[in-house]
């Protein structure tokens, strides 16, 4: 035991102070990389579109110009495909005997549809369907009654029962999109007319014929990455951060304002430009440090993925990968460190190194999450996470460059350099610690939401805290703000982000719900319309 608190007090003791380098960020040159990634000319950034390859260009050429190295082969530019949309062909239909159909009117195959041939008889399927045995569905296809938004949710439970494909309908009119991006369902889907159901259901025997084809879209995209020195074997370090965003919030927005340019000026213009700032100051490090931009990050990781697999397979990972995701709206100093688990002394190094920086720190001890570090990871690279935390803003079209808060951005930036630089210039290895994977709340189907985003690093286990809450929708209509915490729901108590999840997938829309939270240490009781 006396050995081990040796070490600690030694580890401490390295983190103490940078002598001799430079580690102070250049507020002028940050400015000017954010103005330009999230500049209305690159139109949100978005895989696979023209300005995605200009703003991974931009990155490459800046990494050059600092004096970097390819990582891999002869640029720093390493292209990759991914799933752009899915969209169905021409040659999909639907036949009867006893019914005409007609395409676009009366049917169309979702784009989320499996590519398949199904005929079978045509059975209804009320919502009692999981109560039901397989048997009574098994290989027949299925009328559901459902809100297009809301087939994605059904999908998973309706293919569990036994069913070769699924028809839901919602009206007389057809409103499905022609396109979509997402994962597919294992079988054909269709959406019909509420007058079609009608007719399909008032048919004995009847039985269907679907001939589904959907064809994947592939898109192109990059990941960016370079090393200070010519040749490595292990790197010492990989500093990271996504370069895409939405578009114009084809997907994922959280805004009503669709189709604006959603420029991510904090999303994660902040988390590139630091990363490119961190280049200049630490091209001289005596150690391997890999700097790198992750293409398709929204998509779901695609790009850091691909490239933490790439590394594995060539003996290239590094021994801590440092990743910036949101690091541009500092308020009241409030930093969020994560990943401060997954390696001995990391708590300890964090908070000794911001005794010279004062940051109001939050932190977090595992290394997972729907960001880039996530996916080194997994392959048992120690990680820190920064971020400043999400906002009223995130993922909408007004995350702008008038609301970065560029002097905390500096200082969020020479955090890290003075991180690189302590580990670095002391010889310290991190020893990877494996953590407990947060508990997935299981495979719920989301009716409703409430438009709220959580605090992640909210830990206490006395609730669900808000991150920030979505104009507009449910929550903020029944008086919810940021920082509130949620204790009871339904009648179900809520003491984190796992039971908060569990219990909305039991609620459906039009619903009544009262609720109580904790704010600033009150108890407050409010109804939420869903």
């Amino acid at each position: 035991m006396k050995f081990k608190y040796v070490i600690l007090a030694v580890a401490v003791s390295i983190f103490t102070s940078v002598t001799g380098q430079n580690n102070k960020a250049n507020l002028n040159r940050l400015k000017s990389d954010i103005i330009f990634l999230a500049s209305d000319s690159l139109k949100g950034r978005y895989p696979g579109t023209f300005e995605d390859s200009v703003t991974a260009a931009f990155i490459s050429n800046n990494l050059i110009e600092s004096g970097y190295f390819p990582l891999i082969g002869d640029s720093p530019l390493i292209p990759f495909e991914f799933t752009l949309y899915r969209e169905v062909s021409d040659e999909s239909k639907i036949e009867s005997k006893q019914i005409t159909f007609k395409k676009g009117a009366d049917y169309r195959i979702h784009p989320l549809s499996s590519t398949g041939n199904v005929i079978s008889k045509v059975v209804n399927v009320n919502k009692g369907f999981a109560n039901q045995g397989k048997e009574t569905f098994k290989g027949k296809i299925g009328i559901y009654e459902c809100d297009t938004d809301s087939i994605n949710f059904y999908i998973t439970p309706l293919t569990e029962t036994g069913l070769s494909a699924i028809l839901f309908y919602n009206g007389d009119t057809i409103n499905t999109p022609v396109t979509a991006r997402g994962n597919p369902a294992r079988i054909p889907v269709v959406h019909i007319t509420r007058s079609i159901a009608n007719s399909l259901s008032d048919k004995d025997e009847n039985v269907l014929s679907i001939s589904a084809e959907v064809i994947v879209v592939k898109g192109r995209t990059y990941n960016i990455a370079a090393v200070n020195k010519k040749s490595i074997e292990a790197p010492f370090a990989m500093v990271g951060a996504h370069y895409d965003h939405l578009g114009f919030g084809e997907s994922g927005s959280m805004s009503q304002k669709k189709n604006e340019i959603h420029n991510g000026a904090d999303d994660n213009a902040s988390g590139v430009a630091a990363m490119l700032e961190l280049a200049r100051l630490l091209k001289n490090n005596d150690r391997a440090v890999i700097f790198a931009a992750f293409g398709a990050e929204e998509r779901g990781l695609f790009g850091s993925r691909l490239l933490a697999d790439t590394l594995s397979v060539l003996g290239k990972l590094p021994e801590l990968m440092v990743n910036m995701d949101m690091i541009g709206r500092l308020k009241e100093d409030k930093l969020q460190v994560g990943g401060v688990g997954t390696f001995k002394e990391a708590d300890s190094i964090v908070r000794e190194l911001n005794r010279d920086f004062n940051f109001v720190l939050t932190t977090t001890s595992d290394g997972y999450g729907a960001s880039d570090h996530a996916s080194f990871y997994r392959k048992e690279v120690p990680v820190l996470y920064l971020t400043t935390g999400v906002h009223r803003q995130y993922h909408t079209p007004d995350d702008d460059v008038d609301l970065i808060n560029f002097e905390g951005l500096s200082k969020v930036t020479e955090f890290v350099c003075s991180l690189i630089l302590n580990m670095s210039d002391s010889g310290f290895t991190p020893s990877y610690i494996k953590t407990e994977a947060p508990v997935s709340p299981g495979r719920q189907s989301f009716k409703v939401t409430l438009g709220v985003i959580p605090d992640f690093t909210y830990e206490k286990g006395d609730g669900f805290r808000i991150g920030t809450v979505t104009e507009g929708r449910a929550a903020s209509k029944a008086g919810l703000k940021e920082g509130d915490i949620i204790t009871l729901m339904k009648g179900k108590k809520i003491n984190n982000i796992y039971d908060y999840m569990s219990s909305l997938g039991e609620l459906n829309a039009g619903e009544r719900i009262d609720i109580e939270i904790i704010r600033d240490g009150q108890k407050i009781s409010l109804t939420i319309n869903l």
